[in-house]
């Protein structure tokens, strides 16, 4: 409660001076960044300290909500010349009516995803308020986003009160998804594939809590089918419309756009049809997300170059398809590993150092390294593996040697079947084959 307070009667009077226009307090990037920081910092530490604590209580929860509230009236009072203010006025609305059935005992203050979307709303607006948008946070791209944060509110709502069964809530968060998708594609007609990038991350976060609340509270009948839809539409169909545009709209481009969005489409009807013979920890090959953020990251960072894009839908592609290569579900290692998160902060900071030392490309090139990181991966361990077998081999060890050898790189590196995604074990039989045709040689 500590930290509400002082996010209410300190920081949050001062970043909102620096934001008006009256210059009561220095407007300079570096104020109000720094406001904004430690108003997260401090609403982080507030809930930290909240789920960690024995005297957590009801009071304590609606005050760390309620301190939130001022600060983004104000945002949203300053960003009424840029933004439809009906947007702002039901952003607003819908924020407070949650908080409202919560008081009543209806619903929860720690959804993570309503307060990610939250945020990023707010974030945004701020942004725009301050002219930091560049070509990202347009006053189209903010409405939008807005559209989705009320549409998740509104969902949200309905569920606390009953009129939305929980079966639903799956359909409902790929419907956001598919929503998600939809902007996409339009932005990218548009040629702004740094906004369809952010889209298509968007959905993404929807589309792994669809899966969590199914697995949590199940779903309808037609709820693989519509996670399908969804996902076919915001990780194939809109790169593949963004393909179309980026490279002239031309045949060329018809003939890629329409290729890459069969084949991510194909890799969902293979992965529906696999699912119930497959372990549901691990994917078999680079899931659809993960191309369709390599495709779309790479066209905002090679629009100019079709070669290197070429290159990089090549490597998304023939990644989706290395059905022998096992990834790890990272929302699935997240939730059984949750100091996993600790890493969060730090990639998030990266990818705002990415996103001001060069613009959107920047960032794009962070999105990018980190997915190709992770499709990478399983082909470093398998190489890590036959080196250390090889190894073993040349210094002349027994089996049972090159074994504990392997099994010490394993614990080293980190790459066991629980943490990494990785190649298949290697046999006995083929350390022994491969010890005896050194010797041979």
């Amino acid at each position: 409660m500590v930290f509400s307070m002082i996010k209410l009667i300190v920081v949050t009077p001062l970043l909102i001076a620096a934001l008006s226009p009256m210059d009561a307090v220095p407007s300079t990037r570096f104020v109000v960044l720094g406001l904004l920081v430690a108003f997260l910092l401090l609403d982080y530490l507030d809930a930290a300290v909240a789920r960690h604590g024995p005297l957590e209580s009801k009071a304590a929860r609606i005050l760390d909500r309620v301190t939130d509230y001022p600060l983004l009236i104000a945002v949203a009072y300053f960003a009424v010349p840029l933004v439809d203010e009906r947007l702002l006025v039901a952003k607003v609305a819908l924020d407070f009516a949650l908080l409202g059935l919560y008081v009543m005992g209806r619903g929860r203050t720690d959804n993570r995803l309503r307060a990610g979307i939250s945020y990023a709303a707010l974030i945004a607006l701020l942004f725009a308020v301050q002219g930091w948008g560049g070509r990202v946070l347009t006053s189209q791209a903010i409405e939008y986003l807005l559209w989705a944060n009320i549409a998740y509110l509104a969902t949200t709502a309905a569920f606390y009160l009953g009129l939305l069964q929980k079966r639903f809530v799956a359909d409902a968060l790929s419907g956001a998804n598919l929503l998600c998708g939809i902007f996409s594609i339009i932005f990218a007609s548009r040629g702004r594939f740094e906004v369809s990038l952010m889209f298509v991350l968007l959905g993404t976060a929807f589309d792994g809590f669809d899966g969590a609340a199914a697995r949590r509270w199940g779903g309808t009948s037609i709820g693989v089918y519509s996670d399908d839809v969804a996902d076919g539409v915001n990780y194939g169909i809109a790169p593949g419309f963004a393909l179309y545009y980026v490279l002239g709209e031309g045949l060329s481009g018809l003939f890629v756009g329409i290729f890459y969005a069969v084949f991510v489409i194909a890799r969902l009807v293979f992965f529906t049809l696999n699912k119930a013979d497959s372990d549901p920890n691990y994917f078999a090959g680079v899931p659809s997300p993960v191309g369709g953020i390599v495709a779309m990251a790479s066209i905002v960072l090679f629009e100019h170059e079709p070669g290197a894009l070429g290159l990089m839908i090549g490597i998304a592609c023939a990644q989706m398809v290395s059905f022998s290569t096992h990834y790890r579900h990272l929302g699935r290692a997240i939730a059984k590993h949750r100091k996993a998160l600790v890493g969060a902060p730090l990639y998030l900071v990266v990818l705002l150092m990415g996103l001001k030392l060069g613009g959107p490309r920047g960032a794009a090139a962070v999105i990018l390294a980190g997915n190709l990181a992770y499709g990478f991966l399983p082909m470093v361990l398998a190489f890590a593996r036959v080196f250390s077998i090889r190894r073993a081999a040349r210094l002349g060890l027994t089996e049972s040697g090159a074994e504990e050898l392997e099994e010490g790189a394993d614990d080293g590196g980190e790459s066991s079947e629980e943490d990494q995604a990785g190649a298949q074990p290697v046999s006995k039989s083929s350390l022994a084959s491969t010890a005896a045709a050194d010797a041979s040689s």
